[in-house]
């Protein structure tokens, strides 16, 4: 059987083949959810063409294709959301790197700062503090 030939038996098909997508949020990942959909008619049939000019394994052909469809949606789904988890899970894992290598000792040092100020006020107002009792006793 010529590929011409081919193309042409399988270039007309009789039934409507679909696929339904839907979003679904996991761990605030928005993944897609798929489903394969055949729209059922009378006179749809499988094979969109006559028996007498085509090979049997051309029909085995479609008929294996037909089973297969619904496996190799649902790998594509997994595999979709494989790949969305993997990238949120390496957008968190930056953000991570970022807040454990970079704001938490930028907060820390300023901590330190912050008390160091404080120790030192404490310090000047405890001076402070004693001259004025001893301008007090001198009285």
């Amino acid at each position: 059987m010529s590929p011409e030939f081919l193309e042409e038996a399988v270039s007309f098909p009789t039934q409507k083949l679909g696929v339904d997508i839907s979003i679904k949020n996991v761990m605030s990942v928005r993944i897609p959810k798929m489903e394969f959909k055949v729209e059922e008619n009378e006179n749809a049939s499988m094979f969109p063409y006559g028996y007498a000019e085509t090979s049997a394994g051309l029909d085995k052909a479609i008929k294996g294709l037909n089973e297969v469809m619904n496996r190799l949606l649902e790998l594509a789904e997994l595999e979709k959301t494989t790949q969305l988890m993997a990238d949120e899970i390496e957008s968190t894992r930056r953000r991570v790197n970022a807040l454990e290598y970079r704001t938490i000792p930028d907060l820390e040092e300023t901590i330190k700062y912050i008390r160091a100020k404080l120790e030192e006020n404490e310090r000047a107002t405890i001076s402070r503090l004693m001259k004025v009792k001893d301008i007090i006793s001198e009285q």
